[in-house]
């Protein structure tokens, strides 16, 4: 009996183990996969689903063509692992779309929770409390402003225990194995955004302080790990950090034309960063509804609050009361991880750390750290091991009921993060159809059949995307066809000649001031043979005009010297807002409510193939609007 006691507690543990690491994921997926079936979120870049392989083969070069009237790419190097063959591949064997992102999400929720558990037990959690402390993690809302929006931005949360587990096998067994493993993540997880790695790279650090601290270690060989991490590191980010650079001397100052850090900083208040949220696209909504849905439950629901204090309390117990060794390390993860998360709020008034920042707050440094919050997964971390830290102390207490308690701590996490049992965890504000409609498609090809070296020039232009048929935040034509498309865009990520130009013109349709003469000759001058007319635009979204009263303007030039006559794609259809809105044009032109053909493509007279810099040379000072004026004269 005793000899196969043993044997039997071995065969315990493998079976505790594979129910403790099926319930996380079953967790991971199934929520993902019955969440918006067979609809498509606005996650990350559109052109990742249209065409995966061209967008991953793009990765590579510093230059586009075909946005913009040519612009130096932002970012697109990331595409090119792990998120570009992921899609490539579901691509390659016919799985749709929404399948593989489903995929893609529960892929990174498995691997946060999984490597949170690991980390755990690696800290001296014992299984139990080890899975506690990867439900909390798991679970944690900070995920909800990125699942539907820019995934690939949770790469480095996924990672975060990963990497701290690797930083304690590579210090206390010295193998250059785990190092070069720590590498192989790093690869996989830091190239999105910088900030985003720069975030949660005090994890590892913290935990060598730690160590050496509580004599774990030595000094010596903490400063000899530290130096291994951040040297392979170093190694393995060369690939992003010198395409980042050619980004940030040859193309558009994308930071000093986004979000401010006022506006960024103005949600992150420490109450709310400790309970997994205060990331500014929480809290902001458009007339349709908030940016992340699921917020609005956390802001007005007592029970939900509720929950949510009652999920810290219990880490911040776990840590305080227990005697678990490395309760020191969770609390550093949730000190540094709040100062870092709250940055510069409030910022006409932060702290003596933060200052500096909010003084210079238009420095590149300030504006490239303003996305603070994307530290949370520290704060985060430190709680989810409190809690773990606080069902192991309670299994050790004379409490009768003390069985129930890692069962009753399990279910708090779950109901933390409701969509889960709502099915949304998919946004429903940032959806859309899989594909495109068949207008679309159909005048999409049209423009790929039509003879090479022009442009395709939408108008009026968008700074997101937003149709009857979905949110696609970027503009779906550069995905869709081989031509290149100019527009207006959220940012003008293009050369400042080129964008002013563009947008002194778009100006004029948003105004409702636009003259048809306008256009062709700019339309010549940027390389433009053809303008694409959207008229199924979520026009009341963003306040863009109405479609009618625009293809109206163009029907009236038929067959002119300058402009030819209009040809329709797809079912005509009236665009009906998705709210009541009563507007000037509403009132004032006889067109609204006129049903028309999703897209109209109006052909440009006379068009002059793209220029090129060797033969010619146009300048645009200033908005752009003396071009445009020129160009209506007739000049």
């Amino acid at each position: 009996m005793n000899s196969s006691s043993p044997a039997l507690l071995a065969r315990i543990k493998r079976y505790q183990n594979v129910l403790h690491v099926a319930l996380l994921v079953a967790l991971a997926y199934v929520p993902a996969l019955l969440s918006s079936r067979g609809k498509m979120p606005a996650d990350t870049k559109l052109y990742l689903y249209f065409d995966p392989a061209r967008l991953t083969g793009d990765a590579l070069s510093s230059w586009d063509g075909r946005q913009f009237a040519g612009w130096v790419p932002h970012q697109t190097l990331s595409y090119l692992w792990p998120s570009g063959p992921w899609y490539s591949f579901f691509s390659w064997i016919g799985a749709p779309d929404w399948i593989a992102q489903r995929l893609w999400l529960g892929t990174l929720f498995i691997a946060g929770g999984l490597g949170v558990r690991w980390a755990a037990k690696h800290l001296g959690l014992p299984a139990v409390g080890a899975l506690i402390a990867a439900l909390f993690y798991q679970l944690s809302p900070y995920v909800l402003p990125y699942v539907s929006r820019t995934s690939a931005m949770l790469l480095p949360w996924a990672a975060l225990g990963w990497l701290i587990g690797l930083t304690i096998r590579a210090a206390t067994r010295s193998r250059w194995r785990d190092v070069g493993i720590f590498g192989l993540v790093m690869v996989t997880v830091a190239a999105p955004n910088a900030t985003a790695i720069l975030m949660i790279a005090p994890a590892p650090v913290l935990w060598l302080l730690h160590a050496a601290w509580g004599r774990l270690i030595t000094w010596r060989r903490a400063l000899v790990t530290a130096a291994k991490i951040g040297g392979i590191s170093a190694l393995m980010s060369v690939w992003w950090i010198a395409m980042l650079s050619i980004q940030g001397k040859y193309g558009a100052d994308v930071l000093g034309y986004s979000e401010s850090l006022q506006a960024v900083s103005l949600t992150a208040n420490s109450v709310e960063v400790l309970r997994g949220m205060g990331y500014w696209l929480f809290y902001v909504r458009d007339p349709i509804g908030f940016a992340t849905t699921a917020a609005f439950e956390y802001m007005s629901s007592g029970r939900l609050i509720a929950i949510s204090f009652g999920v810290l309390g219990i880490g911040l117990v776990g840590i305080v009361a227990s005697k678990w060794a490395n309760r020191r390390y969770a609390a550093l993860l949730v000190f540094v991880g709040v100062i870092l998360a709250v940055g510069v709020h409030p910022i006409d008034d932060p702290s003596p750390l933060m200052s500096a920042f909010a003084d210079n707050s238009r420095s590149s440094i300030a504006l490239a750290l303003r996305s603070s919050t994307r530290a949370l997964p520290l704060s985060t971390l430190g709680i989810a091991l409190g809690a773990g830290a606080f069902v192991t102390a309670a299994s050790h207490t004379r409490f009768r009921l003390r069985v129930f308690v890692p069962y009753l701590v399990g279910l708090l996490a779950f109901v933390n993060l409701p969509v889960l049992s709502q099915r949304a965890l998919v946004d429903p504000n940032l959806t859309r159809d899989q594909d495109p409609p068949a207008g679309w498609t159909q005048a999409a090809d049209a423009l790929s059949a039509a003879p090479a070296g022009y442009r395709v020039f939408e108008l009026p232009g968008e700074e997101f995307g937003a149709f009857r048929w979905g949110y696609t935040v970027d503009p779906p034509l550069p995905g869709l066809t081989t031509k290149p498309l100019v527009t207006r865009d959220l940012l003008p990520l293009g050369s400042a000649g080129a964008m002013d130009l563009i947008y002194a013109l778009d100006n004029r349709f948003q105004e409702g001031s636009a003259e048809l003469s306008e256009v062709a000759p700019i339309a010549r001058l940027l390389g433009v043979d053809t303008i694409w007319l959207p008229n199924d635009v979520a026009f009341e979204r963003f306040r863009t005009p109405r479609p009618e009263v625009t293809s109206a303007m163009f029907a009236k030039n038929q067959g002119s010297d300058d402009l030819g006559a209009p040809t329709t794609y797809g079912v005509a259809a009236s665009n009906v807002p998705a709210l009541p809105m009563v507007d000037e044009q509403l009132i004032s032109e006889p067109e609204v409510g006129t049903p028309l053909a999703p897209v109209e493509l109006v052909p440009v007279q006379d068009p002059q193939p793209i220029m090129r810099a060797k033969t010619t040379e146009v300048v645009v000072a200033g908005s752009g609007d003396g071009v445009v004026d020129a160009a209506a004269a007739g000049l």
